[in-house]
């Protein structure tokens, strides 16, 4: 009974309470769907607009950016996943750029193999443009990069061959400046490593990695040189 009269007592006091405008028009309009006074009206909602705004943006750019990315040439989401491509590459490290870069030629490789007949031409412009530039990155790479970057230009390189010998089988042929650069700068990367290496005393199994590494560089097998070096830090 006591509780009972408890219970009484608390909801006539929650009659006396009147909740505020704000609060009042906002659920109205919640519930009503009317466009009345709104959360714009409380005194915080200003400061938040900027970070609201930025989200949005945000989910937007990241939402396109996942459906883009299986595009193909002739997409419509194809030159959004290129942009994307290049404002990522803003923010990749110096050390990294050759490997970020060789990657983006390999994506154009693969989108070659997928691309229908009367989208090549656009596409091997893109592959140029990319290999072309981690010529340029692998260029200026210093000799004592980390062993993280050069496994994965190493990676890439072997990557890059792959999927060269997989779209020259489907009839399509590049002949491009890009790929002469790139190689000539892979031959420059693996003959430094070497001269700093014939430079060191070296135990006669490193002797042995280093005449192999050699070998490898005579026939032009870049990437499998540097696999060799890494195998055997």
């Amino acid at each position: 009974m006591t509780q009972d009269k408890a219970l009484i007592k608390g909801l006539k006091k929650l009659r006396q309470i009147k909740p505020s405008h704000d609060w009042v028009v906002f659920n109205k309009s919640q519930i009503l769907g009317q466009d009345t006074v709104s959360v714009y009206n409380f005194p915080f909602f200003p400061y938040l607009k900027p970070a609201f705004a930025g989200l949005m943006v945000f989910t937007v750019v990241f939402g396109v950016s996942v459906f883009a990315k299986n595009s193909l040439p002739g997409d419509p989401l194809y030159t959004v996943k290129g942009a994307y491509e290049k404002v990522l590459a803003v923010f990749v490290s110096e050390d990294e750029k050759p490997g970020y870069q060789l990657e983006l030629a390999n994506a154009r490789l693969e989108d070659l193999a997928k691309a229908p007949a009367k989208n090549l031409a656009p596409t091997i412009n893109e592959f140029q443009a990319s290999i072309s530039q981690a010529a340029k990155n692998l260029s200026g790479m210093n000799v004592a990069a980390s062993n993280a970057t050069i496994k994965k230009i190493a990676q890439e390189a072997k990557k890059l061959e792959e999927n060269r010998q997989k779209i020259e089988s489907l009839g399509v042929i590049i002949d491009d400046q890009g790929s002469a650069e790139f190689d000539s700068a892979m031959s420059k990367i693996v003959e430094n490593i070497i001269k700093d290496l014939e430079s060191r005393t070296l135990s006669e199994d490193k002797v042995n990695i280093l005449d192999q590494m050699k070998a490898l560089f005579s026939e032009k097998n870049y990437s499998g040189a540097l696999e060799l070096y890494l195998i055997n830090q």
